[in-house]
């Protein structure tokens, strides 16, 4: 799958993890020709999520706590389809 997670500074592996498989099943299957880049920041007390894909790019900000953040991505990319 041509989706790579270019930083993802989740320190709880578990979490990180988990954040990373919501944004896989929210994107889905990509073409090899898709190069789709993801950056996960750790801006302390907030997050920033960046997903870079071939027409578009999203940036969000999560004040949530690393718990909450693979729900809240997957809320996110469902709200809004990212494809």
């Amino acid at each position: 799958m041509p989706i790579a997670f270019e930083l993802n500074e989740i320190s709880n592996p578990e979490v990180k993890e988990r954040t990373e498989d919501a944004i896989r099943a929210c994107i889905g299957v990509r073409p090899e020709e898709e190069g789709w880049k993801i950056w996960i920041h750790d801006l302390t007390g907030c997050f920033r999520v960046v997903l870079k894909a071939p027409i578009q790019t999203r940036d969000r900000m999560f004040f949530e706590d690393a718990e909450a953040l693979p729900q809240k991505v997957r809320e996110w990319l469902e709200s809004y389809p990212l494809r």
